[in-house]
Parts: C-alpha cells; sequence; structure tokens
C-alpha cells in the first residue's frame, strides 16, 4: 500500500523528532555511565585493586590488589605482570592465558574496584593521599584534601607526575586533570 507524499513526510519527520529528543536523553545517560565504567586509557599500576570475573567460573574470578612489583598472582597461570596495561588489554592476555588449555570460549571481564592514589600537600587543611577517580582535576584534589588553608598560594600550584622518572615540579592549574600517584603542591603565598 502507497501512502500519500504527505504522510510520509510528515511521518519522516515524526520519527527525526523522536530520534533526536531520545537521543538527547540517552547521550548524556551513556556519558555518565561510561564514568562508572574502567577508562580504556587507564593504565594499571601498583596499588590498583582490580576485580577479575571469568563467566560461568566462579572458582577463576579473583579480587586482588597489584603488588609493587606490578603483578598479580592468578590460580592456574602463576604470576602476571599486569602493570601497564589497559584492562581491556588485561581481558584479551587472560582470555588467551585461559584458552590455552584450560577453557574453550573464556570470557574475562577486568574492573577496578579501587584506585591507586594522588597525593595533596602543602597549604591545605588535610594533606595526604586520596584515590583517583576518573575525570579529577587539581580543584577537586585538593576539595578532597578539604581546600585550601589560609595562606595558600592558588597561583603557584604544581604537580610531580606519578610516572616521572625525573620527579621535577611542574606547574599546574586548578582544572587540569590529575592523574594516578600524582603529588600535587600546594604552596605558601607571599603576603
Amino acid at each position: 500500500m502507497r501512502y500519500p507524499v504527505f504522510l510520509s513526510v510528515t511521518f519522516r519527520r515524526h520519527i527525526t523528532l523522536i530520534a533526536v529528543v531520545l537521543l538527547g536523553w540517552v547521550v548524556p545517560l551513556a556519558r555518565a555511565a561510561g564514568d562508572l565504567d574502567l577508562p580504556s586509557t587507564y593504565r594499571l599500576g601498583p596499588g590498583d585493586k582490580i576485580q577479575i570475573t571469568v563467566a560461568e567460573e566462579p572458582d577463576l574470578s579473583l579480587e586482588t590488589t597489584i603488588a609493587p612489583s606490578g603483578k598479580i598472582s592468578y590460580s592456574f597461570l602463576g604470576e602476571i605482570t599486569v602493570e601497564g596495561l589497559t584492562g581491556k588489554e588485561l581481558e584479551k592476555d587472560l582470555t588467551r592465558r585461559f584458552q590455552d588449555g584450560f577453557l574453550r570460549n573464556p570470557v574475562v571481564n577486568v574492573s577496578i574496584t579501587s584506585y591507586r592514589m594522588v597525593y595533596v600537600n602543602g597549604e591545605v587543611s588535610t594533606s595526604g593521599g586520596y584515590p583517583f577517580r576518573p575525570g579529577l582535576t587539581v580543584r577537586k584534589a585538593i576539595t578532597l584534601a578539604g581546600g585550601f588553608s589560609d595562606r595558600a598560594d592558588r597561583e603557584r600550584i604544581t604537580v610531580i607526575r606519578g610516572q616521572s622518572s625525573r620527579n621535577k615540579e611542574i606547574p599546574i592549574h586548578l582544572d587540569d586533570p590529575v592523574f594516578p600517584d600524582d603529588i600535587i603542591t600546594v604552596p605558601e603565598g607571599f603576603w
């Protein structure tokens, strides 16, 4: 049956409108849900606590903290170096290892249950280490540390990047991102 041109144009406009409205709701929800997932670029390191789940194999599931050596100890597989891998890379590695004589079609999922620390010191209310979270900025890290002290110089904040071999302090701004093992220093202002 053929519809009149008027109906098909109207129908297309309604479908387009519905699609736009749905995308307006779905995209922000997807972004919010994605914030809870393991970021695809996050590299695992000592101090991260991870959970490994193998579908339909509860004896192979594991929750562990990555050792200072960057390794985990896994039943049946021994010690595995995980430092520097993303969650997806670790999933692929474990899938390959399980296929080599253990399981036919393993489905492996890796998630982080607790991130490494970010350190805040200097002129803040409570210096110390705070768990890294995706989306963490200098401003948020200082808020976790109780905020600035009365003597803080908000313009000369520095960071030592956790993976920097030289431990060189570099200037950083309040809205800049923070990474695991970063050491943020808020200096005293000169009045």
